[in-house]
């Protein structure tokens, strides 16, 4: 039998319920990670230990630095993110974040002030919980903030003279069809999705090939990169859509 007792940071019981057919509210859709930023050990564990018996998946990071990585690598679903980090502190790790990322952002602090949660919302938070908290408080926030910050599929992505049907799986350059190849289409539809986002080919190779740079040759990228250029571009040396970004990667110019 499951223990329906859940431990606050602080260590006291707070009493539990199953877990939810639905954790994320985005009704099973969303399968990424929420990713837990503290630098307090204990705390981590026990806030990932709380959200996995809610049915959520859960990745930590220790500091400011490795979580910027973290979602570089893999973007998660939501942030929680404690305010008071180590060498670059929580507002900080936040500014970054949204600098290049829309992910919606859980702050966590032992601060009471109203000029820090001001500050933290200002900044692009979408919530602030104040330690102590219960798991299943934090639980109750993070469906609430993914239920508020949940998108409706985007069927088109439109950008004037180019078009991205993504259910038909079709693209229109100045309403005429261009033939994709399947993983041509997966590319371009990837990096549109993300418009001015630099992705390197190994994550390219991870999101759109779901492979790696042990098992094939980044150069893969590359030449589907070439090949959508020669398609799409009326100058395949001066791209509009597809631009490099040197020694980065490539980027969608919207």
């Amino acid at each position: 039998m499951v223990d329906a007792s859940r431990s606050d940071v602080n260590g006291r019981e707070t009493a539990g319920s199953g877990s939810p057919d639905d954790p994320t509210g985005n009704n099973g859709d969303d399968v990424r990670p929420v990713l837990v930023v503290d630098d307090d050990e204990v705390i981590r564990r026990l806030v990932r230990a709380g959200l996995e018996r809610e049915g959520f998946s859960v990745r930590d990071a220790s500091d400011g630095d490795a979580a910027l990585a973290d979602i570089e690598r893999i973007p998660p679903c939501l942030v929680i993110l404690d305010v008071n980090l180590g060498s670059v502190g929580g507002f900080d790790v936040l500014s970054k974040i949204r600098a290049s990322s829309d992910v919606p952002v859980i702050l966590l602090t032992g601060r009471v002030s109203e000029t820090d949660r001001v500050l933290g919302l200002e900044l692009g938070a979408d919530d602030y919980v104040v330690k102590p908290f219960s798991p299943r408080e934090l639980a109750s926030r993070v469906r609430a903030v993914l239920r508020r910050t949940a998108r409706t599929p985007t069927h088109f992505l439109d950008f004037g003279k180019l078009r991205v049907d993504v259910d038909a799986r079709r693209v229109f350059l100045d309403g005429q069809l261009v033939e994709l190849t399947a993983r041509e289409f997966d590319l371009l539809a990837f990096l549109a999705s993300s418009p001015r986002r630099v992705f390197s080919r190994s994550l390219l190779l991870e999101q759109v090939w779901h492979s790696t740079h042990e098992w094939q040759d980044p150069a893969t990228v590359t030449e589907h990169v070439r090949r959508l250029r020669a398609k799409l571009e009326a100058e395949s040396e001066h791209p509009r859509w597809i631009r490099t970004v040197r020694a980065k990667g490539y980027a969608f110019e919207p």
